[in-house]
């Protein structure tokens, strides 16, 4: 009862989030992701690379197509979702011009004019947010 304490209570909980917060608890919460966003990052990347670009252009009707030629199956409400609140992107606000990817049925993917409100992915944020990607 008459020990001093060597942390202090700052909330409800002994700790606070950003004490527990480690390296190797990020690893796991980003192995645990579902598969359809492991899925979607995996073929955003291999698109970047196959035409050496930075950043992708995706309307979230593009990723449902994509999707869907795979095995993942999913809906466009999980694919907003996705985008907007997990990876925090923002559309465009008006209708613009971009390079849309579009698998074949053979499983080749090809860049294709159209417009649309669509999100923009960076590579750097799924280089460093989805490690099992960047080890295969």
């Amino acid at each position: 009862q008459h020990r001093t304490l060597s942390t202090e209570n700052t909330t409800r909980m002994w700790f606070s989030q950003k004490q527990i917060r480690t390296e190797a608890l990020e690893r796991l919460v980003r192995n645990n992701r579902n598969r359809v966003e492991k899925e979607l990052a995996s073929i955003i990347l291999s698109v970047m690379e196959k035409f050496d670009l930075e950043s992708l252009d995706l309307c979230p009707i593009d990723a449902l197509h994509v999707l869907n030629k795979t095995r993942v199956r999913t809906d466009l409400t999980q694919l907003r979702r996705l985008l907007k609140k997990e990876w925090g992107l923002t559309n465009q606000p008006n209708s613009n011009g971009y390079q849309k990817m579009v698998m074949w049925s053979d499983g080749d993917i090809h860049l294709v004019d159209a417009k649309g409100r669509y999100f923009t992915v960076e590579k750097d944020f799924l280089t460093n947010n989805f490690d099992e990607i960047n080890r295969t």
